[in-house]
């Protein structure tokens, strides 16, 4: 029997609407449908956002296309259309939430699961995102290198002063150290503490409850961030390492989208503007530059922390290509036989 969602409707005489007898893409329906969704599936508080967003977005997509029971092809065509102007990767998160919301309600004996056996957009194996070499690094942080300004005012030259403070250290952090977004603004400013001869950061990994892990700091991010840390004042433990200078949230902790714009500016600033760079190449460019400057594989999974070392294989893969010479080789062997133009020619 399936299970009762009961909402307030105010066509209802019990002031009760039932999704056994309505669309189950009615706003009211949907949103009732979604947090016991998100329940059964343990969705954490954080994740839940972005669950909802995929899921409302097919819900939107039905409705606007007139249909109240979607079919399997429903499904399919929804893909196909999302794959015209998202990546891949993208459409598979949409996907995989229609799909995990589907299973739900067949669970809970609402409806039938009709997404079975319809397969997400196949990716190739590598990442994305690009990364930077030692000059583009060099080049990114310096954009945020003060620049004298005309008139202003002396809370405008503070603002301005610790601005390129915080965003040189944010930079250079995520270089050196690889960490995620998620990571940084996790990062509190007592989650900087001494281990032997090292500063360490503890940092709480994507998909983690506690700060378990650390990265290491080496000494030119710590005087980047110790700059940064002195022109914030006394702070305490639980403060956050990298805080917001606007006026209507000063002080509060640096949202994801935050630090991926202040990342993605910098790299437009250094005339690095590409769809595949972002904040998270910084991350790819720390295992990239590690790899290449002498570090192993094994170093380079502890830093970054990844589960299994076949993800930290794929930096070696990426890299091997590069340097395959083999489509080099080929045009040597081409042009190297065409004869050299005559003046006649020239």
């Amino acid at each position: 029997m399936a299970e009762d969602i009961l909402l307030p409707a105010r066509d209802n005489p019990d002031n009760e609407l039932s999704v056994a007898d309505h669309s189950l893409f009615e706003p009211q329906i949907i949103a009732g449908l979604c947090r016991k969704w998100l329940i059964y599936n343990d969705i954490s508080p954080r994740s839940r956002e972005k669950y909802t967003q995929w899921l409302k977005a097919f819900a939107q997509w039905s409705r606007g296309q007139g249909i109240t029971e979607p079919v399997r092809e429903d499904i399919i065509r929804y893909r196909d259309e999302l794959s015209r102007n998202k990546q891949p990767s993208t459409v598979n998160n949409y996907i995989r939430a229609v799909k995990s919301f589907y299973r739900y309600l067949e669970a809970a004996g609402i409806r039938p699961d009709i997404t079975r056996g319809i397969r997400c957009l196949k990716l190739e194996a590598g990442f994305r995102k690009g990364y930077l070499n030692e000059q583009q690094c060099a080049d990114v942080i310096e954009t945020q290198k003060l620049e004298p300004a005309q008139e202003e005012s002396d809370a405008a030259r503070e603002r301005r002063i610790l601005t390129s403070a915080r965003n040189q250290a944010l930079l250079i952090l995520i270089m050196t150290t690889g960490m995620r977004t998620i990571e940084v603004r996790r990062a509190d400013y007592g989650d900087i503490q001494i281990q032997g001869d090292s500063r360490i950061l503890y940092v709480q990994g994507k998909g983690k409850n506690e700060k378990g892990q650390y990265v290491k700091i080496p000494d030119e991010t710590w005087k980047a961030l110790r700059s940064y840390l002195a022109l914030r004042g006394p702070l305490s433990p639980r403060d956050p390492l990298f805080a917001s200078i606007s006026n209507r949230d000063a002080g509060q902790r640096l949202t994801t989208r935050s630090i991926s714009r202040i990342c993605k500016n910098a790299l437009i600033e250094a005339d690095l503007n590409s769809s595949r760079l972002t904040a998270h190449s910084l991350r790819h460019t720390n295992a990239t530059l590690a790899l290449k400057n002498g570090a192993s594989v094994e170093q380079v999974q502890q830093v970054l922390r990844h589960a299994d070392i076949n993800t930290t294989m794929i930096y070696v893969h990426d890299i091997d290509r590069e340097r395959n010479a083999a489509e080099d080789l080929v045009a040597r062997a081409i042009f190297d036989e065409l004869p050299e133009p005559t003046e006649k020619q020239a």
